[in-house]
């Protein structure tokens, strides 16, 4: 299994300019808030990752509860919104309009050159590694426009993508790519584009409530060795661990799931996949506890890493998040799998 560790180049707020983001977090809450907590219309769950309902309840956002495993740690809503409220709520809510307005458009040109564009790398230099015959793909995830582009343009072994994700025709609207076929499908019934060789499942795995039927349909849909790939947000990650319920990066319905790194493992092992890659390479977690502790001196935090943060220099910050990444500790989380 392989893991990977990167040197960051950029920061976070290039990609997420902190008065944008915060209207938007703020636009969700409300929205969330007064639409989306109606107990009857709430799904209870076991934890998506090890299956446990021994899980408690350890905060709330936006009037859901997040609950956190036993025996996997890891942390999810529950009783959480269905997938069809979900769906109703990405493709009609001023939150998610604002998303794709103001805040993607000025950040479009940094967000392809610094997130996707090396996704994309990413993605087909696996697939020249471990599948170069792969030539057919499900796109299941969300925000694939930038990424879609940039796989095609790379002249990559995929020669044909059928973007399936609920709302892909308004995410996509207006993309003209050739071999780019935009076909909004629930999650559970994808398989029904199979058989294919991959399965693009980008940050969709944080925001669907049932995380089972998403990866039984994926497995469905791939002929036998296919590949699925996937991002996520883990609670395993050094900024929510320290950060808990006041990380600004938790926030329903778009992290409704924080999986940790051995409820991941699980989750793949009970669906038949195998991990080819496994790996944390997020650059942003020291960089967002320290600005939170900045902002809030008062905030509980354990000394040492109050000291670490405020006395030691760039270096051994830029070590520590490298430290991060090599152990799997830092919160974004990027994996690729075979099926068995």
């Amino acid at each position: 299994m392989k893991t990977i560790v990167y040197e960051g180049d950029f920061e976070e707020l290039e990609i997420k300019p902190k008065a944008a983001l915060e209207q938007y977090c703020k636009l969700m809450d409300h929205e969330v808030s007064t639409r989306m907590t109606k107990s009857s219309a709430l799904i209870t769950r076991k934890c998506p990752g090890c299956h446990s309902k021994t899980g408690h309840p350890v905060f709330e956002k936006s009037g859901l509860t997040y609950i956190e495993c036993g025996p996997c740690k890891s942390v999810y809503i529950s009783p959480c919104p269905s997938d069809d409220a979900l769906t109703e709520f990405y493709r009609n809510s001023e939150s998610v309009r604002f998303w794709r307005g103001s805040l993607w458009e000025d950040t479009r040109e940094v967000r392809r050159r610094k997130v996707y564009g090396p996704l994309a790398e990413w993605t087909l230099d696996t697939l020249d590694r471990y599948f170069p015959k792969a030539r057919i793909s499900i796109d299941v995830g969300y925000h694939s426009q930038l990424l879609l582009k940039e796989l095609m343009s790379e002249k990559g072994p995929i020669t044909k993508i059928i973007v399936t994700n609920p709302v892909a025709d308004i995410e996509c609207a207006g993309i003209d790519l050739e071999g780019v076929q935009v076909v909004p499908t629930g999650l559970a019934n994808i398989s029904q584009h199979g058989p294919v060789d991959v399965v693009l499942a980008f940050d969709i795995l944080p925001c669907v409530a049932d995380v089972d039927a998403l990866f039984a349909a994926a497995r469905a849909g791939l002929v036998s060795g296919g590949l699925l790939f996937l991002n996520t947000i883990s609670i395993s990650g050094f900024d929510l661990q320290i950060l808990w319920e006041h990380s600004p990066t938790i926030y329903p319905p778009d992290r409704m799931n924080l999986l940790s790194v051995e409820g991941l493992e699980e989750l793949f092992e009970r669906h038949g996949f195998e991990i080819l890659e496994f790996s944390t390479p997020g650059m942003f977690d020291v960089d967002i506890v320290k600005r939170v502790l900045q902002k809030d001196a008062e905030l509980p935090c354990p000394r040492f890493i109050r000291y670490l943060l405020m006395k030691r220099g760039e270096q051994a910050l830029r070590e520590f998040q490298e430290y991060l990444q090599q152990y799997r500790l830092s919160s974004y989380t990027r994996v690729a799998l075979r099926k068995s």
